[in-house]
């Protein structure tokens, strides 16, 4: 923010990476605000009984709530995460990236869905676009943001928003 200067305890990184059962890591960043940065990643080296590849500062209290709610969605046992997000971007950007983050397992929505409900009806395709910049995979859950018709715009078979969408039981073609 302008005119505001980070202290040091916002500035302390704290990251891990989480082995999820999607065939993919998901690398998670916190700081004291909050979750910074989320993705996914190749499934990186460690030993049998490693859980946590990498922790920087386990203290922090946003990464543990993170990994807790996080574990939990995978176990089925969470349908909305309920994180602080700190987002960077425009104020268009930050507002889809709200407005999608309401969306719980088995809602889908479509690009027009989500431009309507920022208040801007005729910005489908910049919805994508900031669905396509998120910087915080699977917490904000651009997967369940599909076309108009139902189907999985710009998703592979094997892409990483087919994969949660099947974990989560949608059907979407």
């Amino acid at each position: 923010m302008a005119g505001t200067s980070a202290t040091a305890e916002s500035a302390t990184l704290a990251e891990t990476v989480l082995r999820t059962p999607l065939g993919r890591d998901l690398y998670l960043a916190c700081n004291a605000e909050g979750v910074i940065a989320s993705r996914f990643t190749a499934r990186a080296r460690r030993t049998a009984t490693a859980r946590h590849a990498v922790t920087r500062s386990a203290s922090n209290a946003a990464l543990r709530e993170a990994v807790r709610q996080i574990e939990a969605y995978f176990a089925r046992r969470l349908v909305r995460f309920e994180l602080p997000l700190v987002l960077t971007g425009t104020p268009f950007q930050v507002a889809v990236w709200h407005a999608v983050a309401a969306l719980r397992v088995g809602d889908l929505a479509s690009y027009a869905e989500i431009a309507r409900a920022i208040g801007r009806p005729n910005a489908h395709r910049g919805v994508a676009s900031a669905l396509a910049q998120t910087p915080l995979a699977l917490l904000i859950p651009a997967h369940r943001v599909v076309g108009a018709d139902g189907t999985v715009r710009g998703a592979t078979p094997g892409s990483m928003r087919r994969r949660l969408l099947a974990f989560e039981g949608s059907r979407v073609r």
